[in-house]
């Protein structure tokens, strides 16, 4: 089969793949959002901004695909176990009650295809196509979070999972210097039986029931071969305009997907050794739901700023040992704790490491292994009257998550 043929072979292959791996729900760490998007990039803490090795490129900075050659890459995630507890407090809330959700199966999978057009050697041009698990949540209570003499049998539990299909293409201008573009064709669902933010506070049109729309964005990425040692990169990924979920119009209407801009540094300072390092600003105060103070039918979140280090270190050419660590602080501030408390977004801090092994030369194996240490939040009550009237309630949050791929270069 001719090398261009296997190309649009992989990309149905992919697509099929990634349609069954997905599953029912994503999970979150950097807020909603996923750490990384392939073996590799997770395992080295998300750090991959001017480290390009893999498809999770048409995420993390497009201008790698001109690095990485002709591949396809496959990879499912799951989390091990999946430790969230809420204890509520305050007039507003089921006071009194602690209680842990009820999930514990949270699958979510990124599979990509890139492939270099021939005849471009004096300027190399990459195209390439994936579709990735970008961000999400699942839990479920047994008892509603308010007050049960406001809510009866809801207010209990949520779904959210946003994946997204990236078309991309990079152009390298030099052996130094490469540009690349992504348009981000965002894909989201969402269930929910949450109380509306309107007294007497009634459970969403929803009930509880899936509701999916698409939405677009893009990213861009530059990257910038300073010298043998050292890369530079960075990218803007624009807000993703989501379309509107009818059946939520009176809780969430339109979830959109933050802006986020990223710059990070390579360094190899020997042969088989190379040490990364990210800085990620999350701009969640961009999308109106994520701004809006709870009274106005917000989440009232902040911006985030996410910084993480990653290394990888390989062994006779067949086995690549990686690591990495990072923090990022909760966008939930504590006087709208009780407000978020179906979204127990509070882990900040996350230790990753993986390694690929190469079956053949061209075929890895590759495994990532992320802890994300537990988070403590508790409503302080300086907020508004959510946050008044659901003091003390506190939500804790702590996962491990295993991943297994496959990379084939061809």
């Amino acid at each position: 089969m001719r090398t261009g043929n296997r190309f649009f072979a992989a990309i149905i292959v992919v697509m099929f793949i990634i349609s069954i791996v997905s599953g029912d729900t994503a999970f979150a760490t950097n807020g909603t959002r996923c750490i990384g998007f392939s073996s590799r990039d997770a395992a080295m803490g998300g750090a991959t901004t001017a480290s390009p090795a893999d498809t999770s490129v048409l995420v993390k900075n497009p201008a790698g695909l001109v690095r990485i050659g002709n591949r396809v890459d496959i990879e499912f995630m799951n989390i091990l176990t999946h430790d969230v507890t809420l204890h509520t407090e305050g007039a507003l809330s089921n006071a009194g009650k602690r209680q842990t959700s009820q999930v514990d199966y949270i699958p979510a999978g990124n599979a990509g295809v890139s492939y270099r057009i021939p005849g471009t050697d004096a300027y190399p041009i990459s195209v390439g196509c994936g579709m990735f698990t970008m961000a999400g949540i699942s839990l479920r209570y047994a008892s509603p979070r308010m007050n049960e003499f406001f809510v009866q049998d809801y207010d209990r539990s949520i779904d959210l999972k946003s994946s997204r299909i990236a078309p991309g293409l990079a152009v390298a201008f030099n052996d130094k210097l490469s540009f690349g573009f992504t348009g981000n064709i965002g894909i989201q669902g969402i269930r929910t039986d949450l109380a509306t933010s309107i007294s007497p506070y009634p459970e969403t049109a929803g009930e509880d029931k899936w509701d999916f729309c698409a939405g677009l964005g893009f990213t861009a990425g530059l990257l910038y071969q300073i010298t043998d040692m050292i890369g530079v990169g960075a990218t803007y990924e624009s807000r993703t305009w989501m379309g509107r979920h009818y059946q939520y119009k009176d809780s969430l209407p339109y979830i959109d997907e933050p802006p986020v801009i990223s710059a990070g540094v390579s360094i190899k300072p020997i042969k088989n050794l190379e040490l990364t390092y990210d800085t990620r600003y999350i701009n969640w105060t961009d999308p109106k739901i994520t701004y809006r103070t709870p009274v106005n039918g917000g989440f009232g979140w902040r911006d985030q700023w996410v910084f993480a280090t990653g290394g990888e270190y390989t062994l006779f050419d067949k086995l690549a040992l990686r690591l990495g660590y990072e923090y990022g602080r909760s966008q939930i501030r504590r006087k709208v704790v009780f407000a978020n408390a179906l979204m127990p977004l509070v882990m900040e801090h996350h230790l990753t490491t993986g390694f690929s092994y190469y079956i053949l030369k061209n075929l890895s194996l590759d495994l990532v292994w992320e802890h994300h240490f537990k988070g403590v939040q508790s409503d302080d009550g300086s907020g508004d009257a959510y946050s008044v009237n659901g003091k003390g309630t506190k939500v804790t949050a702590a996962a491990d998550i295993i991943g297994v791929g496959l990379g084939y270069m061809f």
